[in-house]
């Protein structure tokens, strides 16, 4: 093995020329983790989706922004990672590309972990730990929430009197995204759900992650509540967006159930869910659903016995540097791929499989394959996080498939510009046509679905109209960028020198100032520039004085020469940016 990394330089092809630095793609990877900044922020102000802090000002329309960011800024960077990947290999041979992305990539990975990742436990903490934000007058998002007051006040009068004046019991909470019974189901207020239900709740009303009143009880174990919603018709067999029973979540360990509680703001104590977990399990035996339906094979509960693996999955041991533990895997698997290549004597893809519209034939089936597993946990659109040690396996094969894309694609040496050639008219069609298609279709945001499609259509309609936006929008911005950056710009270059800090550095950083804002009695859209501006400012100054000529900067970006020795030093090696072509 050892010396077919040595002599694993690949040979030249003919009548090629070298292929020339492209730097597009250099600011597109940029844009990407830029966006990923904007994304973070963006969230606290997104109506419906848990976040560690919640502004008081929500809105549906940060909602469009962060699923739309979401759905395609991850594959878009795994994409481009793969073309330098193959760009690096061409110019240098695979054991050098191992070496490099170990320095450039693994390290920056293992450091963050020592430092960046315990500070978002403390960050994360004092988030979780700190007062909710205050309601405000004329926020978007407040309105119709009193039926949900009244639950959580735990306040049987005023439930009374607004179920009396026609309150909708069954209307989603504009920033949490689900029906009021859900909300008494994860409170545990028994008495409440049964006023709920009598008043015409529906007990199969699903919020917008697909689950239902019972899979929060199960969740929390809320075993009075769901002792309810059982003698109301309840199925125990309910799928949410996951394919997740009410017996699955039962199964969650203690880590996942916490930081989902805290985010939710329920306080919560281990013994206490464990033991509503399993007089729940045993209400659903008593009703005749079997050992196999409650999780039990032995009569030990599932979720205790296979602890472990849940913990692998969902302890967030990476935070936001899941991407560097997914990408040095991937380049493992690249090495191991080439040399298997190798002894079989593949020579790639022909380009007309690459370029030509004949790639979407492969594609869209081949990304459907780990998106139809996707549960879209965190926000109903776009992929799914996998933030611990073990990747999940379906994500992982979804950025693969992105990856190896952009492997083939610098081996077929797009010198026109055929991928994403048609950007101007692809680009509006994927955020104006598709994308809100594929956001009804997958958590029915406006209300329109029933009347859009079949029931037995929503999933597949959704996972397919998700990979025609994610793909569109990869190689509409892959044509936007090339038609901006036709060559070297020093500006964006030096941005996108910076952008692999910014985003190791920034989620601290946004976490602390969402908490400072977030009672602010400013438009959201003040306030998400603000901390944009806020965030990314300082983060630049610290690169360009703290980091960009030390030992960091060398360890993410490799060296970089001081203006000052700019005529006496030799030009930079070409290709020194971390996860693109050095």
């Amino acid at each position: 093995m050892k010396n077919e990394l040595d002599n694993s330089m690949p040979e030249p092809v003919a009548g090629k020329e070298p292929a020339a630095r492209r730097h597009d793609l250099d600011a597109l990877r940029a844009a990407a983790m830029l966006l990923g900044i904007a994304f973070h922020i963006g969230i606290a102000f997104a109506a419906g989706i848990p976040w560690l802090v919640q502004d008081a000002r929500r809105s549906v329309g940060f909602l469009l922004f962060v699923d739309a960011s979401h759905g395609f800024r991850m594959p878009l960077f795994f994409l481009i990672s793969g073309f330098f990947t193959a760009m690096l290999w061409r110019k240098r041979g695979l054991k050098a590309l191992l070496k490099h992305r170990f320095q450039r990539i693994l390290l920056p990975c293992l450091l963050g972990l020592v430092t960046i990742v315990p500070l978002m436990f403390v960050v994360g903490g004092l988030a979780l730990t700190s007062e909710p934000a205050k309601p405000q007058t004329g926020s978007s998002g407040t309105a119709g929430t009193a039926l949900f007051d009244a639950v959580l006040a735990d306040d049987p009068d005023a439930l009374g009197g607004l179920l009396a004046g026609g309150s909708d019991v069954n209307a989603l909470h504009p920033q949490w995204g689900i029906p009021p019974l859900m909300l008494a189901a994860l409170l545990d207020r028994s008495e409440a759900a049964e006023s709920l239900i009598v008043a015409g709740a529906d007990v199969h009303a699903r919020g917008q992650d697909g689950g239902t009143a019972l899979h929060a009880a199960a969740f929390l174990g809320c075993a009075e509540t769901a002792r309810v919603l059982l003698d109301h018709g309840a199925e125990a067999g309910a799928a949410n967006l996951r394919g997740e029973t009410p017996v699955d979540a039962m199964a969650a360990d203690w880590a996942t159930t916490q930081l989902i509680a805290g985010m939710l703001r329920i306080p919560v104590e281990e013994q206490t869910v464990r033991a509503g977990r399993d007089r729940i399990r045993a209400e659903l035996e008593s009703r005749g659903g079997g050992p196999e339906r409650v999780g039990r094979a032995d009569g030990e509960p599932s979720g205790r016995r296979n602890s472990i693996l849940p913990l692998l999955i969902n302890f967030p041991v990476f935070h936001h540097l899941w991407f560097l533990w997914f990408l040095w895997w991937l380049v493992v698997l690249f090495a191991v791929g080439f040399l298997v290549a190798e002894r079989l004597g593949w020579r790639g893809a022909p380009n007309w499989l690459v370029l030509s519209p004949a790639r979407f034939l492969w594609l869209f089936p081949l990304t459907m394959l780990p998106q139809s597993l996707m549960g879209a946990a965190n926000t109903g659109f776009g992929p799914d996080t996998s933030v611990g040690l073990l990747p999940l396996p379906h994500l992982f094969l979804y950025y693969a498939v992105f990856f190896g894309f952009g492997v083939l694609y610098f081996e077929a040496d797009d010198r026109t510009g055929r991928v994403g050639g048609g950007w101007r008219w692809s680009l509006p069609v994927a955020f104006l046509v598709v994308f809100p298609v594929a956001l009804e279709l997958s958590t029915g945001l406006f209300g329109l679905r029933p009347r859009l499609v079949p029931g037995s259509w929503e999933r597949p309609l959704a996972n397919s109209l998700q990979v025609v936006f994610t793909w569109m929008t990869v190689f509409g911005c892959m044509g936007l960028f090339r038609s901006l950056l036709t060559r070297e710009n020093r500006t964006v270059r030096w941005l996108s020198d910076s952008s692999y800090w910014l985003y190791l550095a920034h989620l601290p950083l946004v976490i602390l100032g969402q908490l400072w804002v977030r009672n602010w009695p400013l438009p959201a859209i003040v306030k998400f520039l603000f901390l944009n501006a806020l965030v990314i400012g300082p983060l630049l100054l610290s690169y360009q004085w703290m980091v960009r000529y030390t030992w960091l900067g060398r360890l993410l970006n490799g060296p970089r020469t001081r203006p000052s020795r700019i005529a006496e030093a030799a030009s930079p090696p070409e290709g020194a940016l971390p996860l693109a072509g050095s």
